[in-house]
C-alpha cells in the first residue's frame, strides 16, 4: 500500500501591512503596526488518510482547498504593550494568541489553538488464525462482531452482527483537541525581587477512539467498538519566584482535575455451555453478560514543586528540585466484581540536584537523583470464585471468600545519574562526551530491576562560512529492560520437540493430580500457571548514529542532510530491530514576505521477534 500527501501551501493571494503612528512624535506616543495574510491551502489523499495525514491539517479526508488567513497586531503606548496574532488553515487548525504586558508589573498570555488527530483503525485481522475445517474462514472470531450474533441478546443474530462490523469498518476515529491556556505573572513594585504567578487551562478531546476487548477464550473473541470521547482537564497554577542575591527559590502549586463523560463501550462477554470432563467451561471465567469496558476514571492531581537555584559565579551554579505529587481516581466495581475502596492513589516524590561549571575550555555539568512511586493497594471480590473448586489456591485466588488482593505494577524506587562534558577543540569545533546511569528497583519482584548504561559522543563543527555538519554515536546497555514474567510456554530444553525443531510440547499426564484434574488436564489450571520464559521487545543493547550537515550558500537559502541509524537487540528473546532514515530539507525566503519550505523523509525498519502461541483444543 502507498500513502502520499500532495500539500500546496503558503499560498498567499493578498498581503495587507499596515503601519500607524497615532498622535505626535513624543517618547510615549501610541504606536500600532500589523499585518494581514490572506491565502489558502489544499490538500489530495491517497489510499489511509490515518497514516499520511495523522494530524490533520487542512482537511480530514476529502480533497479540496481552505482559506488560510492570518493576522498580527502589535500595540504599543505609554507602557503598554498588546501583541495578537491568528492563524487558521481551517476549522481543525487554528491557533490565536494575546499577550499584554502592563509596565512590567502585570504579564499576561492566553494561547488557544485546535486541532484533529486522525487515530489508528485496526481491523483486526492481523490477530486471525484459521483453524482446519473452518470453511467460512472467521475462526478465530476477531473482526469486531463478525461472529453468530452475542449469545444471549434477544434479536441479535448473525445479520445483525454483521451490520456492526461493516458499520465499525468504515467508521473514522478522529479526536478533537482544543486547549485554552492562560499564565500571569505580577510584580508588586514595592518588592521587585518577587513574582507572583497564576495560570489555568483547560484541555478537551472530543470525538471516537477504537475500543478493544477479549472474550471468555481470548485467542479467539477479540472484539472492537467506537468508543465516544469527551474529556476535559483543568489545570489551576499558583506559584512564586523570588531572587535573593545569588539564589532564586521558586514554588509552584498544581491541582488538576480530569473528567470524561463519553458513553463507555459494553459488550456481552461470551459464556459457554459446553464441558469437558464433567468440568463446566463457564466455571473457568470470572465474568459473564453485558458490561462496560475501556471506562477512563475521573482524576484528581495535587502536586508541589520546590526549585533553588544557586550561580555562584558567571560559569558555576547549582539546581535542586524537589517534587511531591498525588494522584487519586475514582474507581468502583460492576455487577462483575467490588472493590473495598471507592478511589486509588498514587503518590511521587521525588529529589534530584544538578551542577554545571567551566574549567578552562571544558563546560562540565552533573546532576543525580531519585523519586518513589507508592502506586494503590488494593482488593476486589469476585462471586464467581466463590465455592470454585477447579483452581490452585497458590495462585492467590480466595475461592472461600472471592478475594483477591493486588498491588501496583508502579511501585518502584528509582536512581538517576548523569556526567556531561563539553570541550572546544577550535574554533567553531566543540566535542561532547556524556555518561547517564539508570535503577529502576521495582517492588514486583516478576518485573525485575533495570539497569542502564548510556554512554554518548558527539562532534559538531561549523568548516566555514557555508558548510556546518554534526555526528553523534549512542550506546545503551541495558541489564533486565522491563519484561511479560512468566509468559513464555514451554520454552525450555526440557520441552522442545525431537520430531518438530524449534517446537515444544508436554504431555498431558504431567499435570494429572493437580487441583481439579479429577477425571482430565485443563490449560487454565495446569498450562497456564507453569508459563515459565519472559518476553520483551525492550532491548539489552541499543546503538544509534545521527549524522546532519547544512549547506547555507545565502543568508536566504539553506539545505540540511540528515540521515539516523539505530540498530537494537535482546537476544534473551531474540529480539532485533533496524531503523534507516534518511532525508533532506531545503529553505528559501525569495525576499522578507515569502518563504519556501521542503523536506524529504525515508524510513525503513525491520523487525524480528520470536513468537510463543499456546495451540490446544479448546
Amino acid at each position: 500500500m502507498k500513502h502520499y500527501v500532495s500539500m500546496l501551501a503558503l499560498l498567499s493571494v493578498l498581503t495587507l501591512a499596515a503601519t500607524s503612528t497615532l498622535a505626535m512624535a513624543e517618547e510615549n506616543s501610541a504606536h500600532l503596526s500589523g499585518s494581514m495574510e490572506v491565502g489558502a491551502s489544499g490538500v489530495d489523499l491517497k489510499d489511509n488518510p490515518a497514516r499520511v495525514n495523522e494530524y490533520v491539517k487542512y482537511r480530514s479526508k476529502d480533497d479540496g482547498v481552505n482559506l488560510a488567513p492570518s493576522l498580527n497586531l502589535e500595540y504599543e503606548n505609554k507602557g503598554i504593550m498588546l501583541d495578537v496574532e491568528s492563524i487558521t488553515r481551517g476549522r481543525r487548525d487554528q491557533n490565536h494568541s494575546l499577550d499584554l504586558d502592563y509596565n512590567r508589573i502585570f504579564r499576561l498570555n492566553t494561547d488557544y489553538q485546535v486541532f484533529e488527530h486522525w487515530t489508528e483503525h485496526d481491523n483486526l485481522q492481523h490477530v486471525g488464525a484459521t483453524m482446519a475445517g473452518d470453511i467460512a474462514g472467521d475462526q478465530p472470531r476477531v473482526t469486531t462482531d463478525l461472529t453468530a450474533g452475542q449469545i444471549g441478546v434477544p434479536g441479535d443474530n448473525l445479520a445483525v452482527a454483521n451490520e456492526r462490523y461493516y458499520q465499525e469498518l468504515s467508521h473514522d476515529y478522529i479526536i478533537t483537541h482544543r486547549e485554552w491556556e492562560n499564565e500571569a505573572d505580577i510584580t508588586i513594585p514595592s518588592l521587585p525581587n518577587v513574582t507572583f504567578h497564576a495560570g489555568y487551562r483547560i484541555e478537551e478531546r472530543e470525538g471516537t477512539e477504537q475500543a478493544r476487548t477479549l472474550s471468555k477464550c481470548n485467542q479467539c473473541h477479540v472484539q472492537a467498538n467506537p468508543e465516544d470521547i469527551d474529556e476535559k482537564t483543568k489545570d489551576l497554577t499558583l506559584g512564586v519566584t523570588g531572587k535573593f542575591g545569588l539564589i532564586t527559590i521558586d514554588y509552584e502549586y498544581l491541582s488538576r482535575d480530569f473528567s470524561e463523560d463519553g458513553d463507555a463501550p459494553s459488550y456481552n462477554y461470551l459464556s459457554s455451555g459446553a464441558s469437558h470432563n464433567g468440568v463446566l467451561d463457564s466455571e473457568q471465567l470470572l465474568y459473564s453478560g453485558s458490561e462496560i469496558y475501556s471506562q477512563t476514571p475521573d482524576t484528581e492531581k495535587d502536586s508541589h514543586t520546590v526549585k533553588a537555584r544557586l550561580d555562584a559565579s558567571r560559569d558555576s551554579s547549582v539546581t535542586a528540585t524537589y517534587v511531591n505529587a498525588e494522584i487519586e481516581s475514582d474507581k468502583k466495581g460492576d455487577s462483575s466484581y467490588t472493590l473495598n475502596k471507592n478511589s486509588l492513589k498514587s503518590d511521587l516524590e521525588s529529589f534530584f540536584l544538578k551542577g554545571a561549571t567551566r574549567i578552562g575550555g571544558l563546560r562540565l555539568s552533573i546532576r543525580g537523583g531519585a523519586y518513589t512511586i507508592d502506586g494503590p493497594k488494593y482488593t476486589a471480590n469476585y462471586p464467581e470464585l466463590v465455592g470454585s473448586t477447579i483452581l490452585d489456591p497458590a495462585l492467590g485466588y480466595d475461592t472461600a471468600t472471592g478475594n483477591v488482593t493486588y498491588k501496583s505494577a508502579e511501585d518502584r524506587d528509582v536512581t538517576e545519574f548523569g556526567i556531561d562534558g563539553v570541550y572546544r577543540l577550535t574554533t567553531g569545533t566543540t566535542l561532547r562526551l556524556g555518561y547517564e546511569f539508570e535503577e529502576i528497583d521495582r517492588d514486583e519482584d516478576a518485573l525485575g530491576d533495570t539497569k542502564t548504561n548510556t554512554f554518548n559522543i558527539a562532534a559538531n563543527s561549523r568548516l566555514n562560512k557555508q558548510f556546518s555538519a554534526r555526528i553523534s554515536y549512542q550506546y545503551q546497555d541495558i541489564d533486565e529492560p522491563l519484561r511479560g514474567a512468566n509468559t513464555g510456554i514451554l520454552q525450555s530444553a526440557a520441552y522442545q520437540d525431537p520430531a518438530y525443531p524449534g517446537m515444544a510440547y508436554d504431555n498431558t499426564s504431567n499435570y494429572l493430580g493437580d487441583p481439579g484434574n479429577t477425571t482430565g488436564v485443563f490449560y487454565w489450571n495446569s498450562v497456564y500457571p507453569n508459563r515459565m520464559l519472559e518476553t520483551s521487545m525492550d532491548p539489552e543493547d541499543v546503538h544509534e548514529i545521527k549524522f546532519s550537515s547544512t549547506w547555507t550558500p545565502a543568508s536566504n537559502m539553506a539545505a540540511t542532510f540528515f540521515a539516523r541509524v539505530r540498530k537494537e537487540e535482546n537476544n534473551s528473546v531474540d529480539y532485533k530491530q533496524d531503523s534507516y532514515v534518511p532525508g533532506v530539507s531545503f529553505y528559501y525566503a525569495p525576499n522578507g514576505k515569502m518563504n519556501l519550505t521542503m523536506a524529504y523523509t525515508f524510513s525503513k525498519m525491520k523487525t524480528e521477534n520470536q513468537m510463543c502461541v499456546g495451540w490446544y483444543h479448546g
